[in-house]
């Protein structure tokens, strides 16, 4: 009798826990979900949130993590079973942090293999008008058992600045995870993010819906394809150190993987080759046109990408920033010459006023082109030599064929040789 009772323990199914907010429009931050759930505590001696359960953060809500907070999501281990708890986001989260206070959202103290793993943020069906933001993050072991992702997306494009990806590899020990997946319309803003000790998973990943070919809850098998089509999503990256730590698929270093398949858009990315080393060849042919259609190589062994849309400006070196005051956020850049204020209204319908100033003599045209997120030109604004000094320019939201665009995310970006600055404007019809 006792050998069976074991038996039977052994493969009782595995509870879950989850926290739900209302729906109704509120912000929650992190001491107020203490006070809501008896599966969310701080621990004082550690000045950490400990976290054993789902948090899911409804349609009309908003999560805020402050600067400095530690969330630490705590495994559940059964006999024979392990389970990883981590966010769900169907409304918003601003988990924004300061570049000498960040926030933390895994095990502070882990390193491979060591301590607790989550299954990191799933960001579902966002508006684009109540856009999620991660800034001065640093994501640790956010893979999990399953060997999934750190950030999913699923038709959604949330803001993704100065965070830094580590300690993270998938169980299956072969066959994939990354940091972050996009699937759908999801084409979030990856801008001055560093991608390091990722083990048997790649940094960017963009592909079909993630379906529960596994009975696991919506937690494993996809729908894999090639993407050659405008409909796949295609992520900004900005600016981002992808380093010769992260191991791709199959666990070798960077020069003999690829760490970035089927989409996205690298303006300014440093892709590590070797410890010493960077990849600035990137692929054959290189796809600089940022078109929606992936033409970049498709073999795993030769370049540090497959199918990728749009390859600009590789960087020789890993770069590390802070914003400052000459720093634009979501896209932060900098110029001597140029000066750009936020468009106004924005959101706006049916236009909006963008206006900047030259501060110094220039002879070079100028220019001022919008831009959509999958890094398409949209309308060129401006193309000219003009005076030191103010300039405004309206812009009616639409494109080189007066035809309107429709409601979503659009950069503006003013340039002269190789300076610019960029911002971002939203569209409401």
């Amino acid at each position: 009798m006792k050998s069976i009772l074991l038996v039977s323990f052994l493969f009782l199914p595995l509870v879950l826990f989850s926290w739900t907010s209302s729906n109704q429009g509120l912000n929650y931050t992190m001491d107020d979900l203490c006070s809501l759930s008896d599966s969310i505590s701080y621990n004082d001696s550690l000045s950490q949130y400990n976290v054993e359960c789902d948090i899911n953060i409804l349609e009309n809500d908003t999560l805020i993590i402050n600067p400095g907070q530690i969330v630490e999501f705590i495994m559940l281990i059964q006999i024979g079973n392990t389970e990883f708890y981590g966010i769900k986001i169907y409304g918003k989260i601003e988990a924004i942090g300061e570049e000498q206070n960040p926030i933390t959202l895994g095990d502070p103290e882990k390193t491979y293999y060591d301590g607790n793993f989550w299954n990191g943020i799933r960001f579902y069906n966002q508006n684009p008008d109540e856009q999620s933001i991660l800034q001065y993050c640093n994501i640790i072991a956010a893979n999990d058992r399953l060997g999934l992702f750190g950030l999913y997306c699923l038709d959604s494009s949330p803001i993704i600045d100065h965070c830094i990806f580590t300690e993270m590899n998938n169980g299956f020990l072969t066959g994939g995870g990354s940091a972050i997946y996009c699937a759908g319309n999801s084409n979030p803003l990856v801008s001055y993010c560093t991608f390091g000790n990722i083990h048997y998973s790649v940094a960017l990943w963009c592909g079909g819906e993630w379906i529960d070919s596994y009975g696991l809850g919506n937690w494993a098998g996809y729908t894999w394809g090639y993407q050659d089509t405008l409909n796949y999503p295609s992520p900004l990256m900005y600016n981002c150190n992808i380093m010769p730590s992260v191991g791709g698929f199959f666990g070798y270093t960077s020069n003999f993987e690829s760490v970035l398949l089927l989409g996205g858009f690298l303006d300014n990315c440093y892709i590590g080759f070797t410890a010493t080393e960077a990849d600035t060849t990137l692929g054959y042919p290189i796809d600089t046109i940022g078109d929606g259609i992936c033409t970049t190589t498709s073999t795993y062994s030769e370049q540090k990408f497959i199918l990728v849309d749009g390859v600009v400006n590789p960087r020789s070196t890993p770069e590390f920033t802070d914003i400052n005051d000459n720093e634009i956020n979501i896209l932060p850049t900098t110029s001597e010459y140029l000066i750009l204020d936020q468009n106004y209204p924005n959101p706006f319908n049916p236009s909006t006023t963008i206006t900047f100033i030259i501060v110094k003599e220039i002879t070079e045209n100028i220019e001022l082109v919008i831009f959509n997120v999958k890094g398409q030109k949209v309308k060129h604004l401006i193309n000219e030599p003009l005076p030191i000094g103010q300039h405004s320019i309206t812009w009616f939201g639409d494109d080189d064929n007066s035809e309107s665009v429709t409601s979503g995310v659009y950069f503006y970006k003013l340039s002269v040789g190789k300076e610019m600055k960029v911002k971002k404007a939203i569209v409401v019809k």
